[in-house]
């Protein structure tokens, strides 16, 4: 993959230098690092030291966090613009979660010990940054209040649209994300998604071809988004297993 400088980058106006001049971006480059990433390529590990903040210029990354079984659960999809990453005061914490490109990505890593530098060279570079941290946490809330309010259909439908992008013919989620993929993003399994996309195929609001999925009917797909109640005809799907819907005997405990 050819990296692209800041200076011709097409999303430059969603990174964390718009609005600095050409002239003072090498000094930006020198408090950085670019680096190119092959689609399943990690970025870096949950675990490991937080060493800095990695800014999304080109492709799709999936932040997740694994469990003792080593099941993943993505808890969010960041695109060019997001900001990945922690900065902890206390430097022998570690990163709370994993990153991996689903695509083909170039990323921006602004290493811990060179970010006060960066910051006092570059205000809007620290202003940048703390919008788009603020826009990860706000992302994230609304990813919690989703999986606690809603039944699983209205979860698929709320991620495709997410997911989706905008074009002259039906909106198409270009990125390959796998069936697992798309499960572990709406906390039910991949059965579960499997069963959904055919019942909205059914209905005419997608239309699916192996990994590839398109938005036939937007608004319908909207409207089911936005119900807290199943639609008539997805029914039953709210991603609970067997035991987590099972009621407690007596005498247990939670």
């Amino acid at each position: 993959m050819r990296i692209v400088a800041c200076e011709s980058c097409a999303v430059r106006a969603k990174s964390v230098v718009a609005g600095v001049p050409d002239e003072k971006l090498p000094a930006f480059r020198s408090c950085s690092e670019i680096a190119a990433y092959r689609a399943r390529q990690v970025v870096f590990h949950e675990g490991a030291p937080a060493a800095g903040l990695w800014a999304v210029c080109r492709g799709v990354v999936k932040v997740y966090h694994s469990d003792r079984f080593g099941r993943q659960h993505i808890l969010g999809i960041a695109h060019p613009g997001d900001v990945l990453g922690e900065v902890p005061l206390d430097q022998r914490e570690p990163y709370s979660v994993s990153a991996e490109a689903l695509t083909d990505a170039q990323l921006c890593f602004l290493p811990r010990e060179r970010l006060e530098d960066l910051l006092q060279i570059h205000p809007t570079v620290g202003v940048r940054l703390v919008a788009a941290l603020s826009r990860a946490l706000a992302t994230a809330r609304r990813k919690v209040r989703t999986l606690a309010l809603k039944p699983a259909p209205s979860r698929l439908a709320e991620l495709l649209l997410q997911l989706a992008e905008d074009g002259p013919g039906p909106r198409r989620i270009t990125a390959a994300y796998t069936r697992r993929e798309l499960a572990e993003m709406i906390g039910v399994t991949p059965e579960t998604v499997i069963r959904l996309l055919g019942q909205l195929a059914r209905k005419r609001l997608i239309a699916v071809r192996r990994r590839d999925i398109s938005i036939v009917d937007p608004e319908r797909l909207a409207r089911l988004a936005d119900r807290d109640r199943v639609e008539p005809g997805l029914g039953g799907a709210t991603g609970r297993t067997a035991s987590q819907a099972r009621p407690l005997r007596a005498g247990r405990t939670a």
